[in-house]
């Protein structure tokens, strides 16, 4: 009997497809517009995390450690990192990276190459060694993070490369400034990458040891931050807090949180070892309502082509199963039931929803091709958004079925809702209806 709805069923489309071609439109060109919307929007959204995750070093971080005092600065070190590096390579899985970083965001930073000078907002000295499946992910347009032997490696973003007129290979001065005490050493760049948003265009990376003779550490407590990268894809809430549990048996821990300024306000004591476990979210609070207005901005947009598309072919199928009154009439005179006569209208509604929601998804496919091939790396602010100057789609299987299952239940409900009194209808009914 199901055979014999779906077979009438194609049979009725393809008979009548110039009635139908309004609401094959309708149902492909919406979940079209739906899935390139959700698949661009979640492509913006993951390159923006990958940014976060290079700058800040991976998924999450400890600082903390000891209060250094002196009479220009009041910050904290980890003073026996190794103790922390043992302690998180004991708990951590084996597809996560660890690694020691120095970050400075304070004082007058510049580069100079010949007679050009560019300024850097912040400079991190890291292991590149260590961070080798972290910058991977590294957009370059020249060389790479390699080690040098030397030591003296520094990776800069395209646009300071631009202002300076360097190339990978070429050495540069940096100059370092703070609270009167200057400082100078030459690095070579070994690298260029392509990222023009705020945290890549001012940004650079040094060689970890070329940190230390920059900020005159002597290396013991230069240390800031460890960060945690895993390689496999960001841990889960759950994993985070496994780790914070663990390493509460072995240290004082500060309280997790996504609060990163609860951190900043604790009034840590000069001789009080306590470490903080600092999510990635909690570095980027105010992108996280970027993220959410994104959010926010795509789910209006979805429901409103729901809508669209459920009041649309229910109605539209309302006015074309009046028309065909005297098909209906003709149906119950051999013995149809109402109930059979839904479900042989309902069965039309559903093939036609899954051709138009199969040709929208192709649509959708070719829509993202054409939008990735695009460079938009022009747009400096917008960079933020991209992978590798591009827009870089994502397309997630559970959250373009779970958007078609809504397409099929609110549109399927609407139209069972309509047909309910129409599929009652009698053959004197019909004929009447017909004169």
């Amino acid at each position: 009997m199901k055979g014999l709805y779906l077979n009438f069923a194609v049979k009725s489309l393809v008979n009548r497809a110039r009635q139908y071609r309004s609401l094959f439109a309708v149902s492909a060109i919406g979940v079209c517009i739906m899935l390139s919307v959700l698949m661009i929007t979640d492509g913006m959204l993951d390159s923006m995390m990958e940014k976060m995750r290079q700058y800040y070093g991976g998924d999450f971080m400890i600082l903390g450690g000891v209060k250094y005092v002196d009479e220009n600065h009041s910050e904290y070190t980890i003073e026996n990192s190794q103790r922390m590096l043992d302690a998180l390579k004991e708990i951590l899985p084996q597809n996560a990276d660890v690694s020691v970083r120095i970050t400075q965001t304070n004082g007058d930073k510049s580069f100079f190459f010949e007679g050009t000078g560019v300024k850097q907002r912040t400079f991190h000295g890291v292991d590149f060694e260590n961070e080798s499946a972290l910058f991977q992910k590294f957009t370059f347009v020249e060389g790479n993070a390699e080690v040098r032997a030397d030591h003296d490696g520094v990776v800069i973003s395209l646009p300071a490369a631009r202002k300076l007129g360097v190339h990978a290979g070429d050495e540069v001065t940096l100059f370092f400034e703070e609270d009167g005490l200057k400082n100078t050493t030459m690095l070579v760049v070994t690298g260029i990458f392509q990222d023009s948003s705020v945290f890549g265009m001012y940004t650079s990376y040094m060689d970890y040891e070329a940190a230390l003779k920059v900020l005159s550490f002597d290396g013991i407590n230069a240390i800031d931050k460890i960060c945690v990268y895993y390689k496999n894809g960001s841990p889960s809430a759950g994993e985070i807090r496994r780790v914070q549990n663990e390493l509460e048996k072995r240290f004082k821990m500060f309280p997790l949180s996504d609060d990163k300024e609860k951190w900043r306000d604790y009034d840590k004591g000069p001789d009080e070892e306590i470490y903080g476990l600092i999510p990635l979210s909690a570095n980027i609070s105010e992108l996280q309502m970027l993220s959410s207005a994104l959010h926010a901005i795509v789910a209006l947009i979805v429901a409103m082509l729901v809508l669209i598309i459920s009041v649309g072919i229910s109605s539209t199928f309302r006015v074309i199963v009046m028309k065909r009154a005297v098909e209906s009439g003709t149906f119950r005179a051999l013995g149809m039931r109402p109930s059979g006569l839904m479900m042989l209208y309902f069965t039309e509604v559903f093939v036609l929803l899954v051709s138009g929601c199969a040709i929208g998804f192709a649509l959708s496919l070719v829509v993202v091709k054409i939008v990735s091939v695009f460079n938009l790396s022009f747009m400096s602010g917008f960079d933020l958004f991209l992978t590798g100057g591009r827009l870089a789609p994502s397309l997630y299987g559970i959250k373009a079925i779970l958007l078609v299952a809504i397409i099929f239940v609110t549109t399927l409900g609407a139209v069972l809702f309509t047909l309910r009194k129409l599929v009652h209808i009698s053959p004197v009914g019909a004929l009447s209806t017909v004169t």
